[in-house]
């Protein structure tokens, strides 16, 4: 397993070289608002990632009590379950929670411009579905590495008003990098050897979720750039383009 946890450091590390770090995160040049002009893209992830983690990563079954890969991935799952509620509170942080009927924050979540957010647990959790312990042990670790690296670069990224984000902020890169999975003590040390297949299939899953991270980083830099300068209106758009989608069963060409 620790041939697989150093894949990932070298994976974080091509990782933090995409834009979104250094032409968006890293860019003094812009207002902190302009710098996480991306925020309300998340949520659709984060919410479900939310779930993801009670309902696909965490298992208690008597029959995985002596899997120490899952026993760690359980206190993991229990150490997620109130990051979104920061999330939340920083689009007030933010000034983009205006107020919208329950109809219109669907268009808005369920929006083209939120698809690649709500990809990502759909994939996730195909992926889980069909790799062992250990498979998921490597891509929650992978998520896990995605995360510090985006947090540690949030840090600092103050408000005109000089208020930092609690998610957005150097709140969550703490809490992120204080995580079981991610400290090197005793459970660390106790990791299981995995197989020479195993190691492979472990790869493979890694190198799926910063392929998806990546498809993910570029989504959140282009909404950044579309909408930095009017957040609210860019609502307004997406309502607009859902109201106008048709209201029957539209066929495509090859099936007609």
């Amino acid at each position: 397993m620790h041939q697989v946890l150093s894949y990932i450091d070298e994976r974080q590390q091509g990782y933090e070289r995409h834009p979104f770090f250094t032409e968006l995160l890293d860019n003094q040049r812009l207002s902190g608002r302009e710098r996480l002009a991306w925020a309300p893209c998340v949520i659709p992830f984060i919410m479900a990632y939310s779930d993801l983690n009670k309902y696909v990563f965490r298992d208690e079954s008597r029959a995985r009590r002596d899997d120490p890969l899952q026993r760690m991935l359980n206190i993991h799952t229990y150490e997620e379950d109130f990051h979104w509620q920061w999330m939340l509170d920083d689009m007030d942080t933010l000034g983009v929670n205006p107020k919208l009927s329950l109809s219109d924050a669907a268009r808005v979540f369920w929006s083209p411009e939120m698809k690649v957010s709500r990809q990502l647990c759909l994939e996730f959790a195909a992926i889980a579905s069909k790799t062992q312990s250990f498979g998921v042990y490597a891509m929650v670790e992978a998520i896990e590495a995605v995360s510090v690296t985006i947090f540690k670069h949030c840090r600092g990224i103050a408000l005109e008003n000089g208020v930092e984000c609690e998610f957005f902020g150097t709140k969550h890169y703490m809490a992120e990098a204080g995580h079981l999975i991610k400290s090197e003590g005793e459970p660390k040390a106790r990791l299981p050897e995995l197989t020479e297949e195993q190691r492979f299939e472990a790869r493979a899953v890694v190198d799926r979720v910063f392929a998806l991270f990546n498809a993910w980083s570029d989504s959140l830099i282009q909404y950044a750039r579309k909408h930095s300068t009017a957040p609210l209106a860019a609502y307004e758009q997406m309502i607009d383009v859902s109201q106008k989608l048709p209201r029957e069963m539209v066929l495509p060409e090859y099936a007609s």
